[in-house]
């Protein structure tokens, strides 16, 4: 639909404005007695042809006039001059579409606040996710750095479960030897009352080695107890970090659908 426009004042700059949105419809033409007005300087920027003389005006191809001067002598020039197929648009008429044109512009205005307040509220939510990622992913690596000195430290107390068998089974032994010397001793009578000595003290060294290697034994059990209850908060962390990761790729997957709905 061709289009032209009588008027560039306050009224027919916003028509061009919303007007040049609408691709069905070409504006042709404005037709404005006062070069300073605004819808003068609007139409030149966007290379709509600006016309001074009415009668020039109405020459051209155009299927609706649109008058937004409100002045009746105007309107009867156009009806005179207009070609016959050109529908006229009269300012009462025009008016109802203005203020349905600013009240759409309105309503357009706040939806552009309100989208770009979506925009800003989006990149924090995509900064806040980011924060979320790193952090999730900095516990992860904590996580799996405790994992491997957890499972060192359980190497380590294995090695020494090893080495407390190994001096039992000496202690054992020292113990038997220490045995047989005092039998001996008894057999030698007088002469083996020095080695009677040491063989006692043999005995108590046996069973003061026999009552710390059970103390070891416990305290080292009593650590396999305590490492094992921080790899299951170790391994519950793990869990909550893979949850989070999920939500945090979840959110950023709506975050993105949305940033795309909006661009459009």
């Amino acid at each position: 639909m061709k289009l032209g426009i009588v008027g560039g004042g306050k009224a027919g700059t916003l028509f061009l404005k919303s007007l040049m949105d609408i691709s069905e419809i070409t504006v042709v033409g404005l037709c404005e007695k006062n070069p300073n007005a605004l819808g003068v300087d609007f139409a030149r920027k966007h290379n709509i042809p600006v016309y001074f003389d009415i009668k020039q005006f109405l020459e051209i191809e155009m299927d609706v006039v649109l008058e937004l001067t409100g002045n009746e002598t105007v309107r009867d020039i156009i009806l005179q001059y207009k070609k016959e197929h050109t529908h006229l648009m009269d300012s009462y008429a025009a008016k109802l579409a203005s203020l349905l044109t600013e009240h759409q512009q309105e309503l357009s205005n706040k939806l552009a606040d309100y989208i770009n307040h979506i925009k800003q509220l989006l990149m924090s939510v995509t900064s806040n996710i980011s924060s979320i990622n790193e952090t999730v992913s900095s516990i992860d690596d904590t996580s799996k750095k405790i994992i491997s000195s957890v499972s060192n430290c359980m190497e380590s107390i294995n090695k020494t479960d090893q080495i407390i068998q190994i001096i039992n089974d000496i202690t054992s032994r020292i113990k038997i030897l220490g045995i047989n010397a005092s039998i001996e001793a008894a057999h030698a009578g007088e002469a083996g009352k020095g080695f009677s000595v040491v063989a006692s003290e043999i005995g108590n060294l046996t069973s003061s080695s026999t009552n710390a290697t059970s103390d070891i034994k416990s305290i080292i059990g009593e650590m396999k107890v305590d490492i094992n209850n921080l790899l299951n908060i170790v391994n519950i962390l793990n869990e909550i970090c893979t949850k989070q990761s999920e939500v945090a790729k979840s959110l950023a997957a709506d975050n993105e659908k949305m940033s795309n709905i909006i661009s459009k």
